[in-house]
């Protein structure tokens, strides 16, 4: 037993070494931020990120600092990293600095809104994560399944109709959940958003640097990646234009 305790301390201890280590880090970037040395800080936010860890906490802190250094692209490509793993409850600060550094940026794209039940779907996406949305969605499964044996061992008819019921009706709704979890777990995992990250690129009307160009483009604009042929990306504007774009110009969210 006693061999098997320290097995386990043994298999566990570099993992808590590990995050001893980037709680260190992660303060002593925030204290560089703190007193202006907005590089230091960068270099310790993502020496963070280099070993694997995700918090919207480090990427706002990560967008804070590049947006102190002028760099827009850095800033609003890390703000839309926090926004996509973040929660409603946390939502509010990131998104008044991302609109904030947007506001900057050249380019004056108009934001077309978004269709009212994409825009409802993912407003009820951002009240958790896709963990929370995961536990949500098996419970309610246990809760149906629940109802239905209650259907099967029920020894009253009534019983017996309420059961089968109930337990149909929560399984149904356990889908909403199950929806959530793997839609956020897909955008978490891949989102299909960049940003520019050139200091001016053409957006052009076909894949190569012969075609017409539509606009010019600026370092900071976010696009949507809808399509990929050899170097480049097909991609939509927030305004809803399309054409092409190099890929070495982008940094995908």
């Amino acid at each position: 037993m006693r061999n098997l305790i320290l097995n386990i301390l043994i298999l566990f201890l570099p993992a808590f070494a590990m995050a001893d280590d980037v709680e260190k880090i992660f303060s002593e970037a925030n204290k560089s931020f703190k007193a202006n040395e907005f590089s230091t800080a960068i270099e310790k936010y993502e020496s963070i990120e280099s070993q694997g860890y995700r918090s919207p906490e480090l990427y706002y802190n990560l967008g804070n600092a590049y947006y102190k250094i002028s760099k827009k692209g850095k800033a609003i490509l890390n703000y839309q990293r926090a926004l996509l793993i973040t929660n409603s409850a946390s939502r509010n600060d990131i998104q008044y600095n991302l609109e904030l550094a947007r506001r900057s940026l050249p380019d004056d794209i108009e934001v077309l809104p978004q269709f009212f039940l994409k825009r409802w779907k993912n407003n009820v996406r951002q009240l958790a994560t896709s963990g929370t949305w995961s536990f949500v969605a098996l419970l309610l499964f246990w809760l149906g399944i629940g109802g239905f044996i209650v259907w099967l061992k029920g020894k009253i008819r009534t019983q017996k109709k309420l059961g089968f019921i109930v337990g149909a009706v929560i399984m149904i709704l356990s889908l909403i959940p199950f929806y959530l979890a793997l839609d956020s777990h897909n955008i978490e995992k891949s989102s299909d958003l960049a940003v520019i990250m050139e200091s001016e690129v053409d957006l052009r009307s076909a894949p190569d640097e012969v075609s017409s160009t539509i606009f010019l483009l600026h370092e900071g604009t976010s696009v949507e990646l809808l399509d990929q042929i050899g170097a480049w990306y097909k991609v939509k504007l927030l305004n809803g234009e399309q054409g092409w774009l190099p890929m070495n110009t982008l940094e995908k969210v």
